[in-house]
C-alpha cells in the first residue's frame, strides 16, 4: 500500500460505485471443520458487529465535518462510507452463515463509543476523529484484508473479501485527503499530543494480545478469511511502522511521541 496521503481531487472518481458482485454459489469452506470452522465463522460474525458499529462512526464524522466544513468530495465519500458499512455487515453475516452452516440473524443494533476529546475545539475534535477512524483504523483494515487475500484461493470467499477491501482502501484514503487539507491550512493543533492514545486504541490491545497468545498459520482457516494472531501481529506492526507513522510525518505531524509508543507500548504484554 502506498504510504503517502492522497489529495481529495484524486478521490472524486470513486464517489459513485457499486460493490463487487459476489458469487455465493461458488463458496467453498474446503476442509474446514470442527472447532476451526466455528472459530472462523464466529470471527466473521464478530466482524459483522464491528462493521455495523462503523456505520455510526462514519455518521458522526459526516455530522462533524458538515458542521465544520471540508472539501465536498471528502464529505461525499464519508457519507458513502456509512452506506458501505451497512453492506459490509451483510457480507460478513453471509460469510459467517456459509462457514457455520447455520442461519445468522441479519438484524443488529448499537452505536460505537467514540472518544469525546472534551477539551478540544469542535474543529480539532473533527480532525482527531477522522484521523483515528480513517487514517488509523481503516488504513489498518485495508492492509489486513490485503494480507488475508494473499492467502486465499479463488472462490466465493475471496470475492467477498475483495468486495470489502475495495471500500476499505477508499475509507482510509479519504482520511489522508482530509488530513492533507488540514495540514495545508496549518490546522493540526492537538493531533500530535493525542496520537499515542489513538494508536493504543487502534493497535495496542491486539498487539499485546497477539504477543501473549501466538497462533500458528492454518491454511484451511486462511482459505475462508482468517489470519492467525502471529500473522495479525506482523500486519499491525508493518502498518504502523511502514504506512501510518510515515504518512502522518509526511503531513507535517510531529510523531516523535508516537514512535516512542510504537517502540515501547505496542509491544508491552
Amino acid at each position: 500500500m502506498k504510504r503517502a496521503p492522497v489529495r481529495a481531487r484524486r478521490l472524486s472518481a470513486r464517489v459513485a460505485r457499486d460493490g463487487r458482485a459476489i458469487d455465493w454459489a461458488a463458496f467453498d469452506r474446503g476442509s474446514l471443520e470442527g472447532a476451526a470452522r466455528t472459530k472462523v465463522g464466529e470471527s466473521w460474525r464478530s466482524r459483522m458487529g464491528q462493521e455495523h458499529l462503523a456505520v455510526g462512526a462514519f455518521a458522526t464524522l459526516v455530522h462533524e465535518l458538515a458542521e465544520d466544513g471540508c472539501a465536498p468530495v471528502v464529505l461525499s465519500m464519508l457519507t458513502r462510507a456509512a452506506c458501505d458499512e451497512v453492506r459490509h455487515a451483510e457480507i460478513c453475516r453471509r460469510l459467517a452463515e456459509e462457514i457455520l452452516g447455520t442461519p445468522v440473524a441479519p438484524r443488529t443494533k448499537g452505536v460505537p463509543s467514540i472518544p469525546k476529546h472534551r477539551d478540544a475545539t469542535a474543529t480539532t475534535r473533527a480532525l482527531l476523529h477522522v484521523v483515528e477512524m480513517c487514517c488509523l483504523s481503516e488504513t489498518l483494515t485495508g492492509v489486513y484484508l490485503t494480507e488475508m487475500l494473499a492467502r486465499m484461493p479463488e472462490g466465493g470467499a475471496k470475492t467477498a473479501v475483495e468486495s470489502l477491501i475495495e471500500d476499505e482502501i477508499d475509507h482510509g484514503r479519504v482520511g489522508w485527503a482530509y488530513l492533507a487539507e488540514r495540514a495545508q491550512r496549518r490546522e493540526l493543533a492537538g493531533l500530535a499530543e493525542a496520537l499515542p492514545s489513538m494508536l493504543d486504541r487502534t493497535f495496542g490491545g491486539v498487539l499485546r494480545h497477539a504477543k501473549a497468545h501466538p497462533e500458528k498459520d492454518d491454511p484451511a482457516m486462511e482459505a475462508v478469511g482468517y489470519l492467525g494472531l502471529s500473522a495479525v501481529e506482523s500486519v499491525y506492526l508493518r502498518t504502523l511502522r511502514d504506512v501510518v507513522l510515515p504518512g502522518l510525518e509526511e503531513c507535517g505531524v510531529d510523531v516523535r511521541s508516537s514512535r516512542k509508543w510504537a517502540h515501547q507500548g505496542a509491544r508491552r504484554a
